[in-house]
């Protein structure tokens, strides 16, 4: 069963001739373009340093990525003048001559890692209830420090819950025998598995930075919990697993001597039908009614799985001298390739839903530190007045 949530620098320095270090660009490694000559900072007196983002700014998602790049104010010893200095989260060339190597700063990361200047958030919801926070030092000078702060956002977490397991793929088909021989058939993809049976529960909590934010707790199979932003919403999943795809077929055996083509590739197995979907209870705050339309959910049968690729046609018989002073044989035609397998049009059956309202209190009694139920009352509802009395009836004259 498939369970879901969704959501120090490291570079390489060589010293060389004048004190500079040679290193490849932050952000990506590879062609000697992208490499830079970084500056000897013996050379400078740094005054300050920034730590900035290079993307665009705004909240981090949960397990979200963004880019940072060290800033430093510095006075230049040998040309007496103040300069600006960074590393840099960009591309960078050898007609640069005002980067730092990043390995002079410590960089440290609160509930995320930072590598080659990219931080990534924690994917654990509950980690950066306080956002995430990136810190350089310059290790020349420790007085000199910088951070960078990045609000968390729970929009990006969309679904919780797990779908049945997907289908097993098909084997791949037999590689044909020498002289010509057809490659096998892929095997056919397996079937998915039904979904599972599943209560979640949901509320509203605040934390240390919103007062407002979903919380669901999902029971059944692997227990799991998330926050989620009520605007975006979240669905849960109890959906059958996927039908596995077919097997590739085999190719064809190389061709025989003389000129011989070689055999034919073998068909691509057929995908498997998809899972059943299975059961969920979805229960409630009953103070707040409005999260019935920020929770969807989903219980729908598991998709067929796609056919298996065709085998391809074998070579054909090489070209040879039977001897020396021999004309060459021409080598023989590839043999043609098989067909693919054909994908499962059988979806699983829908499973069935139950949507409840109820005190979920003790659902929530033990909460991660920092968040906190709500602790709005219950909206009691107005009685409605009484119908009025039916009217008398009139005596007859």
């Amino acid at each position: 069963m498939k369970t879901m949530i969704l959501g120090t620098v490291a570079a390489v320095a060589l010293v060389g001739a004048g004190g500079c270090s040679f290193i490849k660009g932050l952000a990506s490694l590879g062609s000697e373009d992208e490499m830079v000559f970084t500056v000897d900072m013996e050379a400078f007196d740094v005054k300050s340093i920034q730590l900035t983002r290079v993307d665009e700014g705004g909240p981090l998602c949960i397990g979200g990525t963004a880019m940072v790049k060290i800033t430093a104010e510095a006075f230049d010893k040998t040309t007496r003048k103040d300069v600006t200095l960074e590393t840099s989260g960009k591309k960078v060339t050898s007609k640069d001559h005002d980067k730092m190597d990043p390995t002079e700063f410590a960089m440290q990361a609160r509930d995320g890692t930072i590598e080659n200047g990219k931080f990534t958030a924690s994917s654990d919801p509950f980690a950066g209830l306080l956002g995430y926070d990136v810190k350089a030092t310059y290790r020349m000078d420790k007085s000199k420090e910088a951070t960078v702060h990045f609000e968390p956002s729970y929009a990006c977490i969309g679904a919780i819950g797990s779908a049945g397991e997907s289908g097993s793929r098909g084997m791949r088909g037999e590689r044909g025998a020498q002289n010509g021989g057809a490659g096998g058939p892929g095997g056919p993809g397996g079937p998915g598995g039904p979904g599972p049976s599943l209560t979640a529960y949901v509320s509203i909590v605040e934390t240390p930075l919103f007062d407002r934010v979903g919380v669901v707790k999902v029971t059944g199979g692997a227990e799991t919990m998330t926050l989620f932003d009520l605007a975006t919403g979240i669905t849960v999943v109890a959906s059958g697993g996927a039908g596995g795809r077919g097997g590739s077929g085999g190719d064809g055996g190389p061709g025989p001597k003389p000129r011989g083509s070689g055999g034919q590739g073998g068909i691509g197995g057929d995908g498997g039908p998809g899972g059943d979907g299975g059961q969920l209870v979805l229960i409630v705050d009953e103070r707040f009614p409005e999260l019935r339309s920020a929770v969807k959910i989903d219980v729908g049968g598991g998709p067929g799985g796609g056919g298996g690729s065709s085998g391809q046609g074998g070579q054909g018989s090489p070209s040879y001298r039977e001897c020396s002073n021999c004309a060459l044989t021409p080598a023989g035609p590839r043999g043609p390739s098989g067909s693919p397998g054909q994908s499962n049009p059988t979806s699983g059956r829908p499973g069935a839903s139950e949507t409840r309202d109820e005190d979920v209190s003790a659902a929530f009694s033990s909460l991660p530190p920092g968040v906190r139920l709500r602790t709005d009352a219950r909206v009691e509802k107005e009685a409605e007045p009484p119908p009025p009395p039916p009217p008398s009836k009139g005596k007859k004259k």
